[in-house]
């Protein structure tokens, strides 16, 4: 399927660049495609890992020649699949979503191509001009959002090197228009950043919730309307806000995207099903629902007359700035470099809203020895993001 689909936009744009790198030049379809035929995939998996480029060539190769792609982010290490792919595996991805516990997922092309398609045709991306690349493509919102449209849509996509406002800018420039994936803290260092949206066709947020004093000031600063989008990694994107208005209520996450039906189970989670479900987890836990075309989410969702309205994630995943991390994973690294046994994380509310939460530490140890020295090496085996920005140990 993926052969005939991206033989079609090769005979089509062929000459076309189907990706524009940082420093102005462009890779073609046809050289693409080229790379593609003569790569010759070895071993069980192809490792998508590194920045749009890398990872756009790395799902080429494995989709053209039939060997799932492991998607890693670039600051991480591949986990093994604690099972084998199961048969007919495309893409293998490894998150943390809200369960708060890394593992990997298991998709089929059909499943990559069914959200691809549903966002192509939902947001008319066909009509959007050239897709960004500023956030990571390893990441699913990125990932179908931009590489995937081009490799099953024909769409360019044009990578920016840093997600700041002048590298940013700079990649923008030379397109008449493009449309413009972000988190919300991305989105707020932009506005912030006086970058310049006069060729931004379309703007779309996802990864933690879109705050409307943030829309607002995009709206009367820019006159930019930024569409607030959700999903999760396992079952793609479900709902979109389709208004060119600022909505009324940040909870407001907007309409179903065609071909996908959800309702709440007796927990009040959301239970999606749709052709981009993915076929399940590596290490399933006790109770989860995922696979055979439904999901059942960490978040507690009300629909009310064809919209869905967030109440809160009641699982153990901290969302910081988009990024889902895993408390059990910070617990252990700080457990490690400081010798301690009584480690325990979780996400609380940030006072900066686009942040979404902070993390906590809590220790078993007298509060005056968490000092700035022992912070430090504590958080010696920690990525810069994983850093908790709280503390609290047993008062004396």
């Amino acid at each position: 399927m993926f052969g005939e689909r991206w033989d079609r936009i090769v005979a089509e744009r062929g000459a076309q660049a189907a990706l524009y790198l940082g420093d102005g030049s462009g890779v073609s379809f046809s050289q693409l495609d080229a790379e593609a035929r003569a790569a010759r995939p070895e071993g069980d998996h192809v490792l998508a890992q590194g920045d749009a480029p890398e990872i756009l060539r790395a799902l080429l190769a494995g989709f053209f020649h039939g060997v799932p792609v492991h998607l890693v982010e670039k600051d991480r290490q591949r986990r093994i699949p604690a099972i084998p792919a199961p048969p007919g595996t495309a893409l293998i991805k490894q998150t943390v979503g809200g369960s708060g516990v890394r593992r990997c997922q298991f998709f089929t092309l059909d499943q990559v191509a069914a959200d691809a398609d549903r966002l192509h045709a939902a947001l008319d991306l066909g009509a959007r001009g050239v897709g960004v690349a500023a956030i990571s493509c390893a990441h699913s919102f990125g990932l179908t959002m931009t590489v995937l449209q081009t490799l099953l849509h024909g769409v360019p996509t044009c990578f920016a090197p840093q997600p700041f406002a002048l590298p940013l800018m700079e990649a923008m420039r030379p397109h008449a228009r493009v449309f413009l994936p972000g988190v919300p803290a991305l989105w707020k260092a932009w506005l912030m950043g006086e970058v310049a949206f006069g060729n931004v066709s379309l703007a779309v947020s996802a990864g933690s919730p879109l705050t409307l004093g943030l829309e607002r000031l995009a709206l009367e600063k820019q006159g930019l309307k930024i569409h607030n989008l959700y999903g999760t990694s396992e079952c793609g994107t479900v709902s979109w806000d389709v208004s060119n208005t600022l909505r009324e209520d940040e909870s407001d996450l907007g309409v179903l995207l065609p071909g996908v039906q959800a309702h709440t189970n007796g927990d009040g989670h959301l239970v999606v099903s749709s052709s981009s479900v993915g076929m399940g987890y590596d290490e399933a836990l006790p109770q989860e629902q995922y696979g055979k075309g439904v999901f059942t989410t960490c978040d507690e969702i009300e629909i009310r007359e064809g919209r869905l309205w967030f109440q809160r994630c009641a699982g153990a995943g901290i969302n910081v700035a988009g990024r889902k991390l895993s408390p059990g994973e910070i617990a252990k690294k700080i457990q490690q470099a400081a010798g301690l046994a009584g480690v325990t994380i979780h996400g609380a509310r940030s006072r900066d809203p686009e942040r979404c939460q902070d993390i906590v530490a809590e220790l078993d140890l007298p509060q005056a020895t968490i000092d700035a020295d022992f912070k430090m090496k504590a958080c010696s085996l920690l990525a810069p993001w994983e850093v908790p920005r709280k503390w609290s140990g047993v008062p004396r």
